[in-house]
């Protein structure tokens, strides 16, 4: 196996000019780019385990006749609006 590191030569538009002057203080650019960018695959991940979950659960819902009599928020915005900052702090210990 060849011990070359893999390579990749990435330019910014003018529009990006704070993220290329940003990078420009960071000792290992490659590392922390590498880092974000694996972290940012993962949110996508979860969110679509999120919606997954968020689909399994409303079909129990239906099939047991109460999402007619129950709203269920469809962002998390309208979450923020129906739980109490007491639930929101408690949930935030938890996960």
């Amino acid at each position: 196996m060849d011990n070359k590191r893999l390579r990749l030569s990435i330019s910014f538009k003018h529009q990006y000019r704070h993220v290329y002057d940003y990078l420009q203080g960071i000792p290992n650019k490659s590392d922390y780019i590498a880092k974000a960018i694996e972290a940012y695959m993962n949110r996508k991940q979860d969110a679509a385990s999120h919606e997954e979950i968020r689909k399994i659960v409303l079909e129990i819902l239906q099939n047991q006749g109460i999402h007619s009599s129950v709203q269920i928020p469809s962002s998390p915005s309208q979450v923020a609006e129906l739980i109490s900052e007491e639930d929101a702090d408690l949930i935030n210990q938890l996960f």
